[in-house]
Parts: structure tokens; C-alpha cells; sequence
């Protein structure tokens, strides 16, 4: 491992500081993302070439969506969940109707989208998700990509896992299909160097 790969996977100096959410407020912006939850400050995992496409790939489904739709979409936006702090989903959409919040605090979306990166571990995703799930999210989708695989966290489900030809869809964003064999394309497509 380089020096520079080293730094790169060290987190913040921030991570893991219990804090108040003034201070947390007034900390510098870092990359990857600083999430605040229950006091305590979290840094987002540095994706990878797989966790990019997947997250561009979900930017523009998700673009499509608002076109046809309505709604709000981004990608690494930070959502406030009251009295609990601040997480922040790999992509997002809120359906015409859910309260978005203003520019400069979002408020839970409707779908949130979770793509497990190097250094993370699922256990740790699937508890982002109950979280948000239990604040105000209506349908989280964790996504497994080295397993080819997704999870799903909403009304009815606790994690039920989708893999092979199966479609994610929620009935709370009615239309939005997502073929996982489709999604999982654009990881096989080559890198151009």
C-alpha cells in the first residue's frame, strides 16, 4: 500500500467524535462525506470505480424519474433526520409530495439508495438503513455489488435480498423499476485507461 493509499483510508479526524450539531455545523467540508448521527460524527467510505458507476448509474435512472414524475432526486445530498442528525444516501429521490426541506437542510427522501463500498461492511449499511427507515425514509435499498446483489428495507421487508433477474420497486415510488441484471451492466462494461 502507498503512503497515499494509507492516507486515503484513514478517516477523518473528525470520525467517531461526539460532538453538538453546532459544532458538528461548523466543521470544513471533507470528501468522503461527514454524516451526524445521535451526537456522534461518521465518515462516509471512500467509494471505488464500482460504488461510481453504480451511484451515476442510479443518478440518471433517477434523473429520468423526475422528468417523468416529479419529484427530487440527488446524489450525496445531507438529509436531516430531526432530533437525530444528519445521514447522507449515495442517492435519493423525494416523491412529488414528501416534504423536501429547503436547500440548505434536506429532509428524509422518500427512497434512499445505499452502495456498499471497500472498507465497509454490510452489517453497518443494513443498520444505516434501519435508521433511516425508522426516521421518516419510506423504502432504503442497500446495494451489494461484488455480490451482485441488493436489500431492501421498507413497509414490509427488513432486509429481503433481491439477486439474478430480480426488479427493485417500491410501491412508494410507483413506476421506478430497476432490473438488477441492468443495473449490474455497467460493471462489466470495461474501464477505458
Amino acid at each position: 500500500m502507498t503512503a497515499q493509499q494509507a492516507l486515503a483510508r484513514r478517516p477523518s479526524r473528525y470520525h467517531g467524535q461526539r460532538m453538538s450539531l453546532k459544532d458538528y455545523l461548523a466543521l470544513p467540508e471533507e470528501k468522503p462525506s461527514l454524516e451526524y448521527w445521535d451526537g456522534v460524527v461518521l465518515q462516509k467510505a471512500m467509494g471505488k470505480w464500482d460504488h461510481g458507476r453504480l451511484q451515476l448509474r442510479f443518478g440518471y435512472l433517477l434523473e429520468l424519474l423526475m422528468a417523468a414524475m416529479g419529484g427530487r432526486a440527488a446524489t450525496e445530498i445531507h438529509s436531516w433526520f430531526e432530533g437525530r442528525g444528519y445521514r447522507v444516501p449515495d442517492a435519493a429521490y423525494w416523491a412529488p409530495g414528501k416534504p423536501q426541506g429547503t436547500r440548505a437542510r434536506a429532509l428524509p427522501p422518500t427512497l434512499a439508495i445505499e452502495i456498499l463500498s471497500e472498507g465497509q461492511s454490510p452489517s453497518e449499511l443494513r443498520a444505516k438503513c434501519r435508521q433511516m427507515r425508522a426516521n421518516g425514509v419510506d423504502v432504503c435499498w442497500l446495494i451489494l455489488p461484488d455480490q451482485r446483489a441488493a436489500e431492501v428495507f421498507d413497509d414490509g421487508t427488513d432486509g429481503l435480498r433481491l439477486s439474478g433477474d430480480a426488479v427493485l420497486r417500491s410501491d412508494h415510488v410507483p413506476g421506478f423499476e430497476v432490473p438488477l441484471p441492468e443495473l449490474f451492466a455497467v460493471l462489466d462494461r470495461a474501464p477505458q485507461d
